[in-house]
C-alpha cells in the first residue's frame, strides 16, 4: 500500500474530536485543492507533490498492522490524500483490521469521489466534498479538480447507506468565506444530508488563519443549524507532518 506517513495523536475534526487515534495516511491524490485564500491542501505532499523524498513508499499491509499494535486498541484514521485511490488495498487493510479486532473504530476520511466494498469495514465515513473556493484556479490542474471534485451519484449513495445504518458519517466542509454556506445549502438540497451530521471547520494552516475566521464559521454554525469543529491539529502542534 502506499503511505505517505503512520503516526499516533489525537483526532483533530469532526465527532471523534480528541480521541487518540492512529493514523494511516495514504500517498497520492485525485484533487488538486488550491483554497481562494492561497493555501494548498494541508497535505500537499500526498497530493501537489507526491513524490516528496520523506514519504514512506509501499508497505506491506502487515507491516501496518505490527506499526498499529504498539498503540492497540486507540482508533485508526485513514486518510490521505485520497485512500480510496488504492480501492482493493483499503478492502485489504480494513479487513485485516477487524479480523485483529472488530470493536476497533476506522474513520474513513475522503473526498467522496471514489466509492467502493470498503465501506462495508468502515464506522465513520469522514466526506470533505470540495467547494469552489477550492479550485487551483490558473494552474494545470484547474479543469481536472473542477470537473471531478463533486460526484453527486456517490455523495447520495454515502447518504443512503448511512441512512440505512450501514456506518455513521460526517459532512466535513472547509469554510474559506462566508459565500461558501451558499454551495452546502445548494448540496445539502441534493444530497439530502442531516444537519446534525454537517461540520463546518475555518480553513487555514496556522492558528493564526484559524483564529481570524473561527467567528465568521460560529456565526454560520448558529444561523444554519450546522456543527463548529475546529482543527486541533493545527492549533497544538501548527501544520507539522506526524501529528
Amino acid at each position: 500500500m502506499l503511505i505517505s506517513e503512520l503516526f499516533y495523536s489525537l483526532q483533530g475534526e469532526g465527532k471523534r474530536i480528541g480521541f487518540p487515534s492512529f493514523f494511516i495516511r495514504t500517498n497520492y491524490c485525485n484533487l488538486r485543492c488550491k483554497f481562494s485564500g492561497g493555501n494548498l491542501c494541508d497535505s500537499a505532499y500526498t497530493s501537489w507533490e507526491p513524490k516528496d523524498k520523506r514519504n514512506l513508499g509501499k508497505i506491506d499491509i502487515s507491516e501496518i498492522i505490527d506499526k498499529y499494535n504498539y498503540y492497540y486498541p486507540v482508533d485508526i484514521v485513514i486518510t490521505g490524500g485520497e485512500p480510496t485511490l488504492q480501492t482493493n488495498e483499503l478492502i485489504l487493510l480494513c479487513q485485516r483490521i477487524k479480523e485483529l479486532e472488530k470493536s476497533i473504530f476506522i474513520t474513513l476520511e475522503t473526498n467522496g469521489t471514489i466509492i467502493g466494498d470498503f465501506l462495508n469495514f468502515i464506522d465513520l465515513v469522514s466526506v470533505s466534498p470540495k467547494l469552489k473556493s477550492s479550485v487551483p484556479f490558473g494552474t494545470k490542474y484547474e479543469q481536472q479538480h473542477n470537473k471531478i471534485r463533486i460526484n453527486i451519484s456517490n455523495l447520495r449513495h454515502l447518504n443512503k447507506l448511512h441512512n440505512e445504518n450501514k456506518f455513521d458519517i460526517q459532512w466535513k466542509f472547509v469554510i474559506c468565506k462566508e459565500d461558501d454556506i451558499f454551495e452546502i445549502l445548494e448540496l445539502k438540497d441534493k444530497i439530502g444530508f442531516r444537519n446534525s451530521d454537517v461540520f463546518l471547520m475555518p480553513e487555514g494552516i496556522s492558528a493564526e488563519e484559524i483564529n481570524n475566521k473561527r467567528q465568521m464559521v460560529a456565526d454560520l454554525c448558529k444561523k444554519n443549524f450546522f456543527n463548529y469543529t475546529d482543527r486541533l491539529q493545527i492549533l497544538c502542534w501548527g501544520n507539522e507532518r506526524g501529528y
